[in-house]
């Protein structure tokens, strides 16, 4: 993955969406409000993205966690049915929808505190003539649609199948055409927090990478 040079102006307009709806059940709490380096994970999302003029940045969450987000340069889509989430298909195609004249979306979840710029380039380096409705990276064992762009052609097919009360991601990308990004099965920016256990075995292997880097 390259390295991050201070930002790139795409010559696409990209827009960021970060998906920060979820019951967090196993969590136990809304994880999306934990801490990473004196920030919520939500805006180490926030962050790399902004490291790229994406805009607009938009958040999807619900009522009862909307007052809780601190960002004054974001905007925000509110599910108003809290006990009625739909899942991550269901809130993409809210957000990518809704907003006008972007060429690209691109979607980040809420609970991957090690996501950087650098990904995010490398990410949109990928869009430049690209014929694709959606690059995804993926590792040797999974594929990560929740760290993917998806392209504004894709919005047909979304539509058919929320229309339809489908909700699987994987059903959307076997309809459109996916360009997979190969990384390494040891790149951090794919991990995704779900439990408060985990978050400390990661915290702590990632406190001791860093002092042994001094």
């Amino acid at each position: 993955m390259s390295t991050f040079r201070g930002g790139i102006k795409p010559t696409m307009k990209i827009a960021g969406v970060i998906l920060a709806g979820g019951k967090s059940s196993r969590y136990g709490k809304p994880k999306m409000f934990e801490t990473y380096k004196g920030k919520c994970f939500y805006e180490h999302s926030v962050d790399a993205l902004k490291a790229h003029s994406l805009s607009p940045i938009v958040i999807v969450t619900n009522d009862d966690l909307f007052p809780s987000f601190k960002q004054d340069n974001v905007e925000f889509i509110i599910e108003h049915d809290t006990n009625a989430y739909q899942g991550p298909l269901f809130a993409m195609y809210q957000a990518l929808s809704s907003i006008a004249d972007a060429d690209w979306f691109f979607v980040l979840s809420c609970d991957i505190p090690f996501v950087n710029a650098a990904f995010v380039e490398y990410m949109i380096r990928l869009t430049k003539d690209s014929e694709y409705d959606a690059i995804v990276p993926a590792q040797a064992d999974r594929i990560h649609p929740l760290l993917a762009l998806y392209h504004h052609r894709s919005l047909v097919t979304m539509k058919q199948l929320v229309d339809q009360n489908e909700r699987k991601i994987r059903l959307f990308l076997d309809q459109i055409r996916v360009q997979t990004i190969p990384f390494s099965n040891e790149d951090s920016v794919f991990i995704n927090i779900n439990h408060r256990e985990d978050w400390l075995t990661y915290k702590q292997a990632s406190q001791q990478t860093e002092e042994t880097n001094k």
